[in-house]
């Protein structure tokens, strides 16, 4: 039987409701937000980001996978490779850096900055699965041909016992989700679900 790692009891923020879950060993939870909000909500609420910091509240050992930027100025001055990321930045030994990177296509000695979107995400991802058990990470920002891969990454540290709540755009949720270990939450922030779907997304 799988242990849980982490309990959701139901609450409410602005109206928007979220639903009581488990997350377990080798599950990834993803939930879809419309990104939409209604009327009375601040301008500057972002559900992500107030659902990021209370469940990490609740679960202090949870690690936040969020996206790295390198100064400008430093950037220029001494460029970051991947390896010096992974090793320096991240704490990891080369033989795990190796295969992190060879699991993504990518070379050690590559400058991090680039790396294009989806598979940045991706090092991110993985360098801090091999840190932690359990973190929370988000798609925003990947194209379609980039989330396959990002999934297909993502699904095998799954498969080896690692636990994700992951965040993503209501209007390109799945039908049926690629793998039978991830568990869709459906948060439609006061909109209809139809509408969302049959209407491009107002931002992302």
């Amino acid at each position: 039987m799988k242990n849980t790692v982490f309990c959701n009891e139901e609450f409410e923020i602005w109206g928007i409701t979220i639903p009581e879950f488990e997350l377990k060993e080798g599950e990834l939870i993803r939930i879809y937000d419309s990104r939409v909000y209604l009327e009375n909500v601040p301008a500057n609420f972002d559900l992500t980001l107030e659902l990021i910091h209370r469940f990490k509240n609740k679960k202090t050992d949870f690690t936040w996978a969020k996206n790295y930027y390198q100064n400008k100025i430093i950037k220029y001055i001494k460029p970051l490779t991947i390896k010096a990321y992974l090793i320096n930045k991240m704490g990891i030994n080369i033989q795990s850096a190796a295969n992190i990177v060879d699991e993504i296509g990518v070379r050690l000695n590559e400058r991090f900055e680039y790396l294009d979107f989806t598979k940045k995400k991706a090092l991110i991802i993985k360098a801090n699965f091999e840190k932690k058990k359990c973190i929370l990470f988000d798609y925003y920002g990947v194209d379609a041909m980039g989330i396959e891969f990002l999934e297909k990454i993502i699904n095998v540290e799954i498969e080896r016992g690692k636990s994700a709540i992951a965040f993503d755009n209501l209007y390109y949720a799945h039908e049926i989700e690629p793998y039978s270990n991830i568990k869709p939450i459906k948060i439609a922030s006061g909109f209809d679900l139809n509408l969302i779907r049959t209407n491009p997304p107002l931002y992302f």
